[in-house]
């Protein structure tokens, strides 16, 4: 993924598919819908980190194998996110879920932090979804005052966001469970999660939640209506 980078500006010179990534990706993934596999796509940058034009074209490749690709999973960002790809006709229909999972690095202002991924088991008829994840975070603070170690685990997605389960369409209600109450104590809870516990919900005001949001349900760069469902900052 870091051919897609932003950063990579032979890019500007040539962004048609660099090394023919999204070609060998579209092989893979074909073979695997041929055979009935499913497959989890593990990268660093999020495609909505890379330039429009590869970011799109992956877009179009998550749309078309949908019954395919059983999850994505990214870092790049250092902080914990979630990513919802939607349908390109029907923009209310999720089809993809992507994780971004928290840096062991503090970078910036943070505290370090994993994830353990459950998926659904390896047998036939599997899903290979991931069923729950939970995140430990070591407490940088508590870490300096006492002089050892302290992990914590801060989180179970589908405790913490009462969620049944983590398919696209799960993760969607959330989006509107937290649209619909913006300022509410869950879209804190979100922003919390987001910094590893180094920041409290009411740390993050009006605009830095739609903005977080935003971010939630755009899945491709420079996509300026991705969230026009979102209600219109205050003034």
């Amino acid at each position: 993924m870091n051919y897609c980078s932003r950063e990579n500006f032979w890019l500007l010179i040539n962004t048609t598919d660099p090394l023919n990534q999204l070609q060998w990706l579209i092989q893979w993934l074909q073979y695997a819908e041929d055979h009935e596999e499913k497959v989890h796509i593990i990268g660093h940058h999020p495609p909505r980190s890379c330039l429009a034009s590869f970011s799109w074209n992956f877009n179009k490749i998550v749309n078309r194998y949908e019954n395919t690709i059983a999850g994505q999973f990214y870092g790049h960002t250092h902080f914990d996110e979630f990513v919802i790809f939607y349908d390109e006709i029907d923009r209310q229909r999720p089809v993809s879920m992507a994780y971004m999972a928290p840096s062991l690095t503090t970078s910036s202002y943070l505290n370090p932090g994993y994830r353990v991924y459950s998926l659904d088991g390896d047998y036939a008829g599997s899903s290979f979804w991931a069923l729950d994840h939970r995140t430990v975070i070591m407490n940088l603070t508590a870490t300096n005052l006492y002089n050892k170690t302290i992990f914590i685990d801060e989180y179970d997605a589908r405790d913490a966001y009462q969620m049944e389960n983590l398919f696209p369409n799960d993760w969607n209600n959330l989006t509107e469970r937290l649209k619909n109450d913006l300022d509410g104590p869950l879209m804190g809870l979100a922003y919390q999660y987001y910094t590893k516990s180094y920041a409290h919900g009411n740390q993050c005001d009006h605009h830095c939640r739609r903005g977080l949001l935003c971010n939630f349900i755009t899945a491709r760069s420079d996509d300026i209506h991705a969230c026009d469902a979102i209600p219109p900052f205050q003034s």
